[in-house]
Parts: C-alpha cells; structure tokens; sequence
C-alpha cells in the first residue's frame, strides 16, 4: 500500500474535497439539466482562504456562469448558498435573518482566530453540527422569498455598451443597459456572509420598519383580544391559555370554532396591552401562526353582552326558539335583559354565573 505524502498533507491541512455544491433553487437554475466542472483545490475560499472544490455551471442560455464562491464548511456554518451567500430556508442576507436570532454566532476576523475558529468549525461539521434552526418571525416570513428569482442570474452588463463601442449588436451575450448607480451597486462577499453593513439587508431591514404596528385603541375599556387564524383541529382552549396567561390575569377567554377565532379578555388593560405588544406577528402555537389584533368595543345600540361583528354565541348560548324581547326599564332605553338560562325557569342568566368566565379553568369530565 502506497502512502501519498500530498493526499496527506492536503487533508491535514482542511482543504476540502467534494462531490456536489451547496446551492439554492435560484442558483440552479431553471434548467432540470445543468452541466457542471469540477476542479479539486481550485481555488481559495472567500472567507477561510482554504483551498476547495470549485464548480463552474451555466444556469439557464440567457444567464452567465456561475461558480462556488465559499467552501462547504463556511456554508454549513451559516446555512447559506456557496454563490449568492444568502439563507438557504429563507433567501434572505445573513444580516437581516441573524437580526431576529438570539443565538447567532460570530466568525472571528481576525486571522489567528480564524484559523482556530474553522479548526473548531470542521470538527463541528463533521458531527453535523451545522447552524441551529429558529422559529422564524413574522418578518422573516413576509420578507423571504418563496419561489426562486432567476433574474438574478442574468449576464453581466456590456462594458462596451456603457462606452458606447459595442459592435456586436443582439449577438452580444451581455446586457446591453446602462448600470445601476447607488449603494447597491457596492456589494462586498464577506460583509454579506459576516452580515455586517449589507447594503442589500439594510434596505429589506428598512423595509421592514413600514409593516404595521398593533395602536391600543383610545378607549381605555377595552381589554379584550381577537386571536384569528385559529385550527380547532390543532389548537385547544387548554393552548391558547397557556400562552396568554402569563401576561395578565384572564377574565374570560372564548374560541369560536366557525370562525376559526378567539376572543381574550383581561382583567386590566395593562396585561392585554403587554399580550398584544409581544405576541403581535409573532404567535405561534403548534407551529401555526395566528393574528393578533384589539376587539371592537360594541356600540351604544348593541344588546348587552354582544359585539357587534361576532354572533351571539361568542358569549353565551340562547335556547332553541328563544328571543330577546327588550324591556327598557327607566333610565336604559337600550337595556337587553340576559336570557333565561335553560333549566332554571324565568331566572336569568349572567355571564358572571360561569366560572370560566372570570378566569377559572373548568373542569374536564374525566
């Protein structure tokens, strides 16, 4: 058995060998036939400056070619694509994901630490210890990219176009347009996989800021919360109190299955307000996201008890063939007496008759 001294040496010193790249659907490309060059120990990675496997590909016949950029450890590292260095699950730069990630984790600058980091960093890798997943928010979901953008791949643009010498006319396989001037124009590959002083995250952060933001209403009243987007299949009255009761005490909380809805009520308007500010685009139970958003306080005309734009049942049940007859005692022309309860004669019945109503768990039959 011969001993290879440079196989040796090479794999001593972390150059990385591979069979197939790291990449996104966009860098692909369209065409389900791509034909790709491999070339061993071809060139330096952007940010570890290893030596490692380098493909060449032409994703479409009206794009450029393309080629890997980074080494595979340095993409595992941070879940990104080895060309566009952008996330893999989200298509969004490293800096505007890692802005909602607690757990994110810096490479060192410097070269010293570097090298130590990626020495950590292979050993990792190698465990398959690749970056840590997060519940994405709601921004990182209004802002990723759900289908592929392949104008990303179009051919650079003609530079003697821009001169005004092209002769080539339609043959030209460039871009006949003038350039884009601006801070996107500036781009910097390790900025982008560093994340720092991304001129495209700053512009999708800066985005970000104009999405709506939850206003409490004037009415210092109102204390209760719609919850929307409600699965009965999936999320129980058990769930949604769990996560809504460690901001306030709850007065009443009500699901409306139909409607796929729930209605929170607090005991002060305090613990609804910190409700609505934390859990604002970012509720999830079971996986499923759910809007948050302020009730409607009911209006001078609404029978007591009933809001106006949820039915009657959200409240409190009605028999079977009864109507609310209104008996305007003095004083309250729009007074609604409560409807009797079933089983109790003409004794009416209060919402504060039922337990689950100020805040106590009812019973589960066993």
């Amino acid at each position: 058995m011969s001993y290879n001294y440079n196989a040796h040496l090479k794999e001593k010193e972390g150059w990385e060998r591979s069979e197939f790249p790291i990449l996104c659907e966009t860098c692909l490309g369209d065409n389900p036939y791509v034909r790709m060059t491999r070339a061993e120990f071809d060139k330096e990675c952007k940010i570890c400056l290893r030596p490692f496997t380098v493909f060449r590909w032409r994703p479409g016949a009206n794009s450029r070619y393309k080629k890997t950029e980074v080494c595979q450890i340095c993409a595992k590292l941070k879940n990104v694509c080895q060309t566009c260095l952008l996330d893999l699950e989200f298509g969004l730069p490293v800096q505007v994901r890692d802005s909602v990630n607690p757990n994110a984790e810096q490479m060192p600058q410097s070269e010293a630490g570097r090298e130590y980091y990626m020495d950590l960093a292979t050993r990792r890798v190698e465990n398959e210890e690749v970056y840590g997943k997060f519940e994405p928010s709601a921004m990182i979901q209004k802002l990723a990219r759900t289908t592929p953008y392949y104008k990303r791949n179009r051919a650079h643009i003609c530079s003697f176009f821009v001169k005004g010498e092209c002769k080539r006319g339609a043959e030209c396989p460039y871009r006949h347009e003038m350039p884009e001037t601006g801070d996107l124009s500036v781009q910097n590959i390790k900025d982008r996989y560093h994340g720092n002083n991304d001129p495209v995250a700053n512009k999708l952060l800066k985005k970000a800021d104009t999405f709506a933001k939850l206003t409490p209403p004037e009415d210092t009243d109102i204390s209760t919360l719609y919850i929307g987007g409600v699965d009965p299949l999936k999320i129980t009255e058990e769930d949604l109190r769990d996560t809504m009761y460690s901001y306030g005490e709850i007065r009443s909380l009500k699901m409306v299955a139909p409607q796929s809805c729930a209605f929170v009520t607090y005991t002060t308007r305090e613990g609804a307000e910190r409700a609505a500010e934390a859990l604002f685009n970012k509720m999830y139970i079971k996986g499923c996201f759910m809007r948050v958003s302020w009730g409607k306080p009911p209006s001078a005309q609404t029978p007591f008890g009933v809001l106006p734009s949820t039915d009657q049942s959200t409240f409190f049940s009605l028999p079977e063939g009864t109507q609310q007859t209104p008996t305007a005692p003095p004083g309250a022309p729009n007074f609604v007496p409560p409807p009797a309860a079933p089983g109790m004669g003409d004794r009416p019945y209060y919402p504060s008759m039922d337990p689950s109503q100020q805040g106590s768990k009812p019973n589960k039959p066993e």
